[in-house]
């Protein structure tokens, strides 16, 4: 089988697995459903149980760009930045830069968002799933967090939000996440207790690291070079131009709902 075919095969495969298709990480949940909670789910609220505390949410790095008015056009593929911690626990201070060394988007200069994943027991599927938070939302999030369990130790002193239910959903403006006490049932409880720092939630496998082959081809088919510096993939070959799907000049859209990947 050809390289190209080898490719598209590999794509397909994670196209399968970021859509639910009852395997991987995806596996137990309904077909169609993800570990990753969409927007469109909380934006009513939704009710979870925290399954961590924010200091060990795991935070990671994105590579993307975009112009996000009028039509949200995006300049390359997102994709997860090698430059990031496999595992929650690591020292922030060491990822908070760029490292051509350990990723050669970082290498071309694309840009870096950080994210968060929030770890949540969802009793609607009755097992874990993640809220994959860009910075922003995550900061708002976290200021919900310590608000109620300020408020709560007041009357509770050995109270944590973690293993408790909260519900998480849309600002007023529309704008960001926000989080409030929440209502679960002493069974719901009972079966999130079990996923609190469980072994089962492999981020590193939620975050999609790519092989550099991968990333090398995001770069060569990224549509605007003025976002990033191309040269980093040395010799360049015939097939230099975006593909059809993705002609000079019509950029693909970026959605709310995207993948960390």
């Amino acid at each position: 089988m050809s390289i190209r075919n080898k490719l598209k095969e590999r794509e397909e495969a994670r196209d399968k697995a970021a859509q639910g298709a009852g395997g991987g990480i995806n596996a137990g949940l309904p077909e169609g459903v993800t570990r990753y909670v969409k927007a469109s789910e909380m934006a009513d609220g939704k009710t979870f149980v925290m399954l961590a505390d924010p200091d060990a949410w795991y935070f990671y790095y994105t590579h993307e760009d975009g112009a996000k008015y009028p039509s949200r056009d995006r300049y390359y593929q997102k994709h997860s930045c090698l430059h990031s911690p496999r595992k929650v626990g690591e020292d922030f201070d060491k990822y908070t830069k760029p490292n051509g060394a350990a990723c050669i988007s970082c290498k071309a200069k694309a840009k870096r968002k950080l994210y968060f994943m929030i770890p949540l027991f969802d009793p609607q599927y009755g097992t874990w799933r993640v809220f994959d938070s860009k910075e922003f939302h995550a900061n708002n999030l976290i200021g919900d967090y310590d608000k109620l369990e300020k408020a709560a130790k007041k009357f509770r002193p050995d109270y944590s939000v973690v293993g408790d239910a909260v519900i998480i959903g849309k600002t007023s403006d529309g704008k960001s996440y926000s989080l409030q006490s929440g209502d679960a049932t002493p069974e719901v409880i009972q079966a999130a207790a079990t996923f609190i720092g469980s072994a089962e939630i492999d981020y590193a496998e939620l975050a999609n690291f790519r092989d550099e082959s991968d990333l090398r081809e995001i770069i060569e088919k990224a549509w605007d070079e003025a976002k990033l510096d191309k040269s980093v993939l040395g010799a360049r070959s015939s097939g230099t131009t975006p593909d059809s799907s993705e002609p000079t000049g019509a950029p693909t859209e970026i959605s709310d709902e995207d993948l960390p990947f």
